[in-house]
């Protein structure tokens, strides 16, 4: 949004480690923070100075936190005196991402939020909303209700929509406040607006699950608004949307009657058109449908035949999405309907379609492999127990010649058959790797892949799971006598840290377990044990000497690098307190995982889906990789604001171009090439001098020729990935996108101090053709696109520059150049450049 924000995104973007980033970013916050305590700022500067703190926040590595309470009360005031709805956004925002659960002030905000709430201005009344969806202070309460209530027959959508979802946030304090609006949740199932009705289905859902009111308080309703939005889906733009929204309010309300089914079977027997929603919404109906296995009881005809009938179109179709949704919906129905197990049900599917769903557990989607494990398991186990056992023959032969598969499927199928049993998923994990170590050719070998699969499965199942699979895990290494291989020594190193503390073994019996695996194990392994050793340690009131001693044999047989190691575990074992202290400031993955969810804020209610968990905007410096997950589109931006100055020009700019590109609109012959270059107008362009650029306002360029070789992707520009530059052959015009990435090795980029209308204007005065393509055009929405060619109408990689300007604040802009032509690139440069 400013210089200073370009200059410190770059910064960090171009730092040669994550820990000089982050050094960079926490050097910003502190002289942020004296500039706040010790200077009078302005609204612009203030807004300024909290958006680079939460860029600051956000771009550290993961378990640095900086804490950024100090600006509260200066986001507060902003919140509450700026002059726009913009600025007062980016202070309700500081505070909803930044301000703990329970802070005192909170209470500050509540004054704020009601002036804004009882304002006639719709984008006051929404941007209050939105904050208290997002961080419902408890206090705020009773100065709000009562205009809330009002709010809920509000004439703008907008703000009918907001108000419910407000009151669901609220209900986190009070669910009696949820109960005094039954009957405007009723009315506004009904009304004209889908997005408000989407919102009042997801109140209904609310107050039967923890209010406790009967089913039939909102069935009537969801029957008829279920025909409605059937009958009117293709008229309506988000019918789709809503008739979803209604297919899972009636499953989680656990709704349906004889009406309900009649419906739902016709829109599964519908060909529906293909949109995103449309498998989404078949396999809706089939969840709705097996949730009430007494209905399907009932039934006449069995229900397996209408609808498996009804999508097994999809089974054999090329786009994996379909399969996905058959699968699915298969697997939602209880196969007794399908898979012909009772008498008096036959089979649905053909001999063909049950050989087409088998051939799928060695489809490369994990998910549909899964799945379909899943399926066979229902219909019978011993079809999963076979296939493990084909896959357990011969010790695993072909996992074991295919180092690249890293045990995933074996490790899949026994997820499948152990369930929420987690002992027995930890006795299969270790008869797994010990087959496996019996090969010869594999002993010693460390399957990451296995290793990281399994740690996530354990750290992302139940607590019963965990605490039946570490039980099985601790108990066979605090039983020493068990010789272990690579991977699951590493597995067990990496438990052992994580979840010690919850670990029902003594710590020094796990010492000693750990220990005894040290002299079967290569140096790497032995590093890792000797790491969760030092851990383990901090925890026992003293090291069992037998320990000691194997660490010292260990040690003097082992190279440089292991007996530092061992040296470092003889040390710190002597020195406890010291650990205690090192841990008791440090925080385990599950710690920080756990801390990071409950202080995240719910996402605003204001997008029809939850925005996903942002990534971290950097993990790796290397060179010619990305650092970091490219960020999303940006957002179109208004147009030049003073652009009506130099429209003439520009249009006028644009007619030339596209009446000399109309020759070229057909192939062009080599002869006919040839004569065209004869002609007189090339010629003089050819002979005409670069005219001497007038003096410009100062602008600050950039070089990146030196930084080509790191990845450099800023914020400010559009996420889009270098390809390799390839030749352009046709006589056709290459679009701008093209053009732009095969010149990904020709960057220039900087700040330039005036608007961008002036930019073209100084560009025009290099007597060269322009073609100005405006900012609410793709490609790279956003950015106003300009072309600059050495040849009228003609595009070529060595004759063009290519240029994009986003506008800033202040009349600034943000330019980022790219030309292969070094005389065209040190023309526009100098324009640049002061004088």
């Amino acid at each position: 949004m400013s210089r200073a924000h370009y200059a410190l995104v770059r910064k960090v973007e171009t730092a040669m480690s994550p820990q000089a980033a982050d050094t960079t970013l926490l050097a910003e916050i502190e002289a942020i923070h004296y500039r706040l305590l010790h200077s009078t700022l302005t609204q612009k500067q203030l807004k300024e100075c909290l958006i680079l703190l939460l860029y600051c926040s956000m771009a550290t590595t993961a378990g640095i936190v900086p804490d950024l309470t100090f600006a509260l009360p200066h986001a507060i005031s902003l919140a509450e005196a700026g002059k726009t709805v913009h600025d007062k956004r980016i202070g309700y925002e500081f505070c909803a991402d930044i301000m703990p659960k329970h802070h005192e002030l909170k209470l500050m905000l509540v004054n704020t939020l009601r002036k804004d709430i009882h304002s006639h201005e719709v984008p006051r009344i929404c941007l209050a909303l939105d904050i208290l969806i997002q961080i419902p202070p408890e206090d705020v309460i009773p100065a709000v209700q009562d205009r809330l209530f009002e709010l809920l027959s509000h004439t703008s959508p907008l703000v009918r929509r907001r108000a419910l979802f407000a009151y669901r946030s609220l209900s986190e304090h009070s669910q009696d406040i949820l109960n005094q609006i039954v009957d405007k949740v009723q009315k506004r199932l009904d009304d004209p607006d889908y997005a408000v009705v989407g919102a009042a289905l997801a109140v209904s859902v609310e107050l039967h699950t923890h209010s406790r009111l009967p089913i039939t308080t909102f069935h009537a309703s969801l029957t008829r608004l279920l025909r409605n939005v059937w009958q009117n889906v293709s008229r309506h733009r988000s019918g789709s949307w809503l008739l979803l929204k209604v297919l899972q309010a009636l499953q989680n309300l656990r709704a349906l009657n004889l009406e309900d089914f009649e419906v739902i079977s016709g829109i599964v027997r519908t060909r529906m058109s293909v949109t995103p929603l449309s498998n989404a919404i078949k396999y809706q109906c089939f969840s709705v449908v097996a949730a009430h296995p007494d209905l399907l009881a009932s039934l006449k005809s069995p229900p397996g035949n209408l609808f498996i009938s009804a999508i097994r179109h999809l089974l054999t179709s090329d786009n994996i999405n379909d399969i996905y949704t058959f699968i699915s919906s298969l697997e939602s129905l209880e196969p007794r309907y399908w898979a012909g197990i009772s008498a008096d049900i036959p089979s649905v599917l053909e001999a063909w379609e049950v050989e087409r769903v088998m051939s799928l557990l060695g489809s490369n989607d994990q998910a549909i492999r899964k799945k379909v494990l899943r399926i066979l398991l229902k219909v019978d186990r011993t079809i999963v127990e076979s296939y493990f056992n084909q896959l357990s023959a011969s010790n695993f032969a072909s996992v074991l010649q295919d180092k690249s598969g890293e045990l995933k499927r074996p490790l899949e199928v026994i997820e499948v058959l152990c369930g929420e049993d987690g002992e027995s998923y930890a006795q299969q994990v270790v008869l797994t790797f010990t087959a496996i170590d019996e090969n010869p050719h594999r002993k010693g070998h460390v399957y990451e892949g296995a290793v990281e699969d399994i740690l996530n499965y354990i750290r992302g199942s139940s607590i019963e799971f965990r605490s039946g699979c570490l039980g099985v895990f601790f108990g066979l290494l605090a039983g020493r006598g068990r010789a272990f291989d690579s991977t699951l020594a590493t597995i067990l190193s990496a438990l052992v840290c994580e979840y010690l503390d919850s670990c029902p073994v003594s710590p020094e019996d796990l010492l000693r377990g750990l220990s005894s695996l040290l002299p079967n194990l290569g140096a790497a392994i032995q590093d890792a044990c000797l790491l969760a050793m030092i851990r383990v340690s901090a925890n026992c009131s003293a090291v069992p000497e037998d320990v000691l001693g194997t660490v010292r044999k260990v040690q003097e047989a082992a190279g440089r690098h292991i007996k530092r190691r061992c040296n470092q575990f003889l040390e710190l074992s002597q020195t406890a307190q010291m650990l205690k202290d090192i841990v008791s400031r440090s925080k385990s993955t599950s710690t920080y995982e756990a801390e990071r969810q409950t202080n995240v804020p719910r996402p605003s209610s204001s997008n029809a889906v939850g925005s996903p968990e942002r990534p971290s905007s950097r993990t790796s410096t290397t060179a010619s990789k990305l650092r970091y997950t490219a960020y999303d589109a940006p957002k179109p931006t208004p147009r030049l604001r003073r652009i009506s100055s130099t429209s003439s020009s520009l249009s006028a700019s644009r007619s030339d171009v596209g009446r000399e590109s109309e020759d070229l609109a057909r192939t062009v012959s080599p002869g006919e090439l040839a004569l065209a270059s004869g002609r007189s107008e090339f010629q003089e362009i050819a002979r005409s001098p670069v005219s001497s650029p007038p003096t410009l306002p100062s602008v600050q360029v950039l070089e990146e020729d030196e930084l080509a070789s790191q990845a450099d992707l800023i914020s400010l520009d559009s996420p889009f990935v270098s390809e390799p530059i390839t030749s352009i052959c046709s006589f056709l015009e290459p679009d701008f996108e093209t053009v732009w990435n095969s010149l990904a090795s020709s960057n220039t980029r900087g700040w330039y101090d005036s608007p961008m209308d002036v930019l073209v204007r100084k560009l025009q005065s290099l007597q060269k053709p322009l073609r100005v393509t405006p900012a609410d055009q793709p490609p790279f929405i956003g950015d106003l696109k300009i072309q600059i060619s050495t040849s009228p109408g003609f595009i070529a990689q060595s004759g063009v520059a290519l240029l994009r300007l986003k506008e800033g604040e202040e009349e600034s802009c943000l330019w980022h150049l790219r030309c292969a032509d070094e005389s065209l690139r040190n023309s526009i440069k100098a324009l640049l450049k002061d004088g």
